[in-house]
């Protein structure tokens, strides 16, 4: 059973509106759950609610939705999954959530974590909002960290501040909305790369022997490879970077992943690309230098081979779309 304020409005003998006042009212409904499409469930005081585009790999789920809100009130929710979201508006939301406890009441940032299976009690603040929803189930997160469960025990928060999931969020919102060659393939590995980035940021320090070498080994090449696509990223330089051989980087990334790891450099310096082709005051001979390009000939050859358009194009495409 969820609590719903619904708003009472009291009018004049004329039917003009004098005054609103907030009622508390209880209602018989199913609980709430935020990682849904939002089917079947209450949708009081949300106008405009839309789902812009969505990916699933066996019970992992994301999304990019639009909604609006136009009238106080506030719910209990409780998410079935991991679940996490990211604002991609620019004003800061000012969206109040008790994470468990009354005691627990705080304002939501960029990044918002609920572990599964705990009721929360959200007060939206009335605002027009474009976020990334993602929900972990507990097989794709078994089948990632080999039958681990390290998220388990993690404590909510309604404010994560990491700039690693900042980036990861924004490339599955770009990847989302413009999808491009394998484009499950690398959303996949986003979400993976959220994941872990979870668990380091909010688990605690002596959680870093929980995951496989392999999976360690993995996380670490992900994030060498993200933190150099504007430098030369061939086999030799991501081994020689991460201190393995050639050999063993190619096969450990290969077997855990399924990606061979020069298909997962271009599909990420593709994803980079059109991330800052979003913005308009990048010039695109500087995006492909900072998406490690030799030249903008063979930046603009690579993007259209991967998306069937040249970075010119997308960018106008975008421009026409907003």
């Amino acid at each position: 059973m969820a609590f719903l304020t619904y708003p009472k409005i009291e009018v004049n003998p004329d039917g003009i509106a004098i005054r609103i006042i907030a009622e508390q009212k209880q209602a018989e409904v199913a609980m709430f759950r935020p990682e849904s499409d939002w089917t079947d469930q209450d949708r009081f005081g949300v106008n405009d609610f839309y789902i812009e585009a969505t990916a699933t790999m066996r019970d992992a789920r994301v999304d990019v939705r639009h909604f609006n809100w136009v009238l106080p009130c506030s719910g209990v929710f409780s998410p079935e999954k991991h679940y996490l979201d990211y604002s991609l508006d620019s004003q800061p939301r000012r969206s109040m959530v008790s994470m468990g406890r009354p005691d627990r009441r705080a304002a939501t940032g960029d990044i918002l974590y609920m572990p599964p299976h705990r009721q929360y009690i959200g007060e939206p603040a009335l605002q027009e909002r474009h976020l990334v929803c993602v929900a972990l189930g507990d097989e794709f997160l078994e089948e990632l960290f080999d039958g681990q469960r390290p998220l388990q025990g993690l404590d909510p928060c309604a404010d994560v501040q990491n700039i690693a999931m900042r980036r990861l969020f924004e490339a599955l919102a770009v990847e989302l909305r413009t999808p491009g060659f394998a484009s499950q393939v690398l959303i996949e590995s986003m979400l993976m790369g959220l994941a872990v980035e979870l668990v380091r940021h909010m688990g605690p320090q002596a959680l870093g022997g929980v995951t496989s070498r392999g999976g360690r080994q993995v996380r670490h090449i992900v994030d060498y490879v993200m933190d150099n696509l504007s430098s030369p990223l061939g086999i030799a330089d991501i081994a020689r970077g991460c201190n393995m051989s050639v050999r063993h980087v190619a096969r450990v990334f290969k077997e855990g992943t399924g990606v061979s790891l020069g298909e997962f450099v271009a599909r990420s310096r593709i994803a980079l690309a059109k991330e800052l082709l979003r913005g308009d005051s990048a010039r695109i001979k500087e995006i492909s230098w900072r998406c490690g390009f030799s030249s903008t000939s063979a930046f603009s050859a690579a993007f259209r081979a991967a998306t069937g358009q040249t970075p010119k194009d997308f960018r106008c495409q975008l421009s026409r779309i907003h």
